[in-house]
C-alpha cells in the first residue's frame, strides 16, 4: 500500500494524547466482508447514510490500557446524500469541490474482546522526538 493513496495530514489534529510522547503510523487489515465499515454499522453509525473517511481508537484512562475493558472509537464520515453513494462518485465530487468536504464525527465505546471480529491484523510503529534530526536510516539487526 502506498502512502500516496492516503492523505494522513487531514488526521493530524484528530490524534492526540495528553503528552504526545511518540508519533507514528499504523496499518490495519480487516476480515473479508467484515471490516471498519461493518464495525461502524454495528456500533450505531448508519453506513447507508455515510461513507467512512477515517477511524480511530484510543484510551484516555490514567490507570492504563485495558482497565475499563473498552476502547474508545471515533469516526469521521462523509454524507452520501451530499457527496455520492459510491467511492467513484464521492471521488469525482470531491475533485470538483477541490477536496473540501464537510464531515460528521461520531464516538462510541467497544469492548476490547470484540476487536478481533473487525480487525484481522495491525502493525504500528512510533518515533521518538530524536527522529526530527534523522534524514535516513540504515538498518542492521541486533
Amino acid at each position: 500500500m502506498e502512502k500516496a493513496e492516503f492523505n494522513l495530514n487531514i488526521l493530524e489534529d484528530k490524534v492526540s494524547t495528553q503528552y504526545g510522547d511518540y508519533l507514528g503510523y499504523i496499518q490495519i487489515d480487516g476480515h473479508s466482508g467484515i471490516d471498519l465499515f461493518t464495525l461502524c454499522e454495528d456500533f450505531g453509525v448508519d453506513m447507508e447514510k455515510y461513507f467512512l473517511l477515517s477511524f480511530g481508537m484510543g484510551e484516555s484512562t490514567i490507570d492504563g490500557i485495558g482497565k475499563t475493558g473498552e476502547v474508545l472509537c471515533k469516526v469521521l464520515v462523509i454524507e452520501k446524500e451530499k457527496y455520492g453513494f459510491t467511492f467513484d462518485e464521492i471521488k469525482r465530487n470531491l475533485q470538483n469541490e477541490e477536496g473540501i468536504v464537510n464531515v460528521k464525527e461520531s464516538h462510541f465505546s467497544m469492548p476490547y474482546k470484540k476487536l478481533d471480529k473487525y480487525i484481522k491484523r495491525y502493525d504500528f510503529m512510533v518515533s521518538t522526538k530524536i527522529s526530527k534530526y534523522v534524514k535516513q536510516i540504515l538498518i542492521d539487526e541486533i
